[in-house]
């Protein structure tokens, strides 16, 4: 087979909510950067039907911008991306159009300079003493060895970490279980107001798991304030009665129905894969053959006794699982649960994150939710400690479980991709490895691009009325 030779200055391998701002960001710089992504578009799971989470704290303030809010400003001039609405459980909500997305990713991309490869992963690496000197890609039979300065690993998992021989952890502080993973779909034909009506009738259906924390209003006067917008996550007693019976077919104690922006569509959140590695192919394997099996019977079930549900029809499953927890490797410095707990936001901070713990239990139907005060993401945990210029943009990189947690949603990973793209463009600049430049160099370049290093000073610290 024949074997291609590229070299680039930086190479990103993965085009999801990590990897996507840091190719932007380095080659923003004046660096030469290839943006490697498995999928025939980028995105990710921006492209899952997710709503984004976290541009605001607990009290509505808003915390991440630079590219993170210039993505969601392109997508409103094109008419396909809400405000940032305050939620008393989620922090924030903003509900945008995934396929849109994907077409402003590529429109970003090109204006930055940033070469593409899809259809492509890694997967080989050439290590010499500490240093990562290449790696090869596949793609449609084709092979292609790419050398650089500076790599970094925005795959979710780590594969290139894990193929260099970098260190990691994985699993759940005391179970050392991995969060399930879910297969979403969508569904047309939902009646929200009649969703939103019952939930008024029955406020119970409104009470989460004594585990889950949340802010004032959290029932149906939030989501008729917020009529088109929300993420409604209820009926517990509904779904706790249905298992019980024997009718559910999913291993969850609530619906998570989340809107779109076309009316009466919904994207459900609810299957749950228990025991599933989602760095190993037959788990994943096995996980979306049972997510499809389980949505089909899901929304049956919801048609019969769900409100508002009872003309829903499916739409389409997504592509690919949303994997919630995988590796965590070892980097110079690392996000803590204790970082989270005390807002620390330091000197080192090159973004910043606030949406809440979330942990979906991996032995159970249970989570836990937890609000945080803002903190800081720190720059070494994007860069190895064990491979000298390999860097680390997503939830792979350097936390511990508990953080993982609240980090893992996708604008906060932006922030933390943007920090690493201008990083890897400056170690290349300056002749060095990314764990040798200037952090406070680092934090005025991002603070000129308009990323938040600090909460605003006129922020509030108080929850917003309904």
């Amino acid at each position: 087979m024949k074997l291609e030779t590229l070299t680039y200055d930086v190479v990103v391998a993965g085009g999801g909510p990590g990897g996507l701002p840091a190719a932007i960001a380095a080659a923003r710089q004046g660096v030469k950067v290839l943006l490697v992504e498995k999928n025939g578009y980028l995105g990710g799971n921006l492209t899952l039907g997710l709503p984004l989470l976290g541009y605001l704290d607990l009290y509505g303030n808003q915390v991440i911008r630079g590219i993170a809010q210039e993505f969601v400003d392109a997508l409103t001039e094109k008419g396909a991306c809400s405000p940032h609405h305050w939620c008393p459980m989620h922090d924030s909500v903003t509900i945008y159009d995934e396929e849109v997305f994907k077409v402003v990713a590529f429109e970003k991309c090109a204006e930055a300079g940033v070469d593409i490869l899809l259809y492509t992963q890694v997967i080989d690496t050439n290590v010499e003493n500490g240093r990562l000197r290449s790696v090869t890609l596949f793609g449609k039979g084709r092979r292609i060895e790419v050398s650089a300065d500076v790599f970094i690993d925005a795959t979710g998992d780590g594969d290139v970490g894990y193929l260099a021989g970098a260190t990691f952890e994985m699993g759940q502080k005391g179970t050392g279980k991995l969060q399930p993973p879910t297969l979403m779909c969508t569904v047309d034909g939902v009646n929200e107001k009649e969703l939103v009506d019952y939930l008024a009738e029955h406020p119970e259906e409104t009470v989460l798991a004594p585990t889950i924390e949340v802010g004032p209003h959290y029932d149906a006067s939030y989501y008729r304030t917020n009529p088109d917008h929300h993420v409604v996550v209820a009926f517990r007693k509904l779904f706790t009665r249905l298992k019980e019976q024997g009718i559910l077919p999913v291993d969850r104690d609530t619906l998570i129905s989340i809107q779109t922006l076309t009316p009466g569509r919904v994207n459900l959140n609810c299957t749950r894969h228990m025991g599933v590695d989602g760095s190993d192919v037959r788990d994943l394997t096995r996980a979306t053959i049972d997510g499809h099996l389980q949505n089909l019977k899901l929304i049956e079930v919801l048609r019969q006794y769900m409100p508002g549900f009872e003309n829903a029809r499916l739409v389409r499953f997504y592509p690919f699982l949303g994997i919630r927890e995988t590796r965590r490797f070892h980097g110079i410095d690392t996000l803590t649960e204790e970082d989270l707990l005390n807002g620390v936001i330091d000197e080192t901070t090159i973004g910043i994150g606030s949406y809440i713990i979330d942990i979906h239990d991996g032995g159970g139907a249970s989570t836990i939710v937890k609000k945080v005060m803002p903190y800081g993401i720190p720059y070494g945990s994007t860069v190895s400690k064990d491979i000298s210029n390999l860097m680390f943009a997503g939830r792979c990189g350097s936390m511990d479980s508990v953080a993982m947690s609240s980090l893992r949603v996708m604008p906060p990973l932006m922030a933390m991709g943007q920090g690493a793209g201008v990083a890897a463009a400056m170690a290349v600049k300056q002749n060095c490895q990314p764990g040798q430049i200037d952090v406070a160099q680092l934090r005025s370049v991002l603070r000129s691009d308009g990323v938040m290093l600090e909460p605003s000073p006129d922020a509030v610290s108080t929850y917003p009325t309904v």
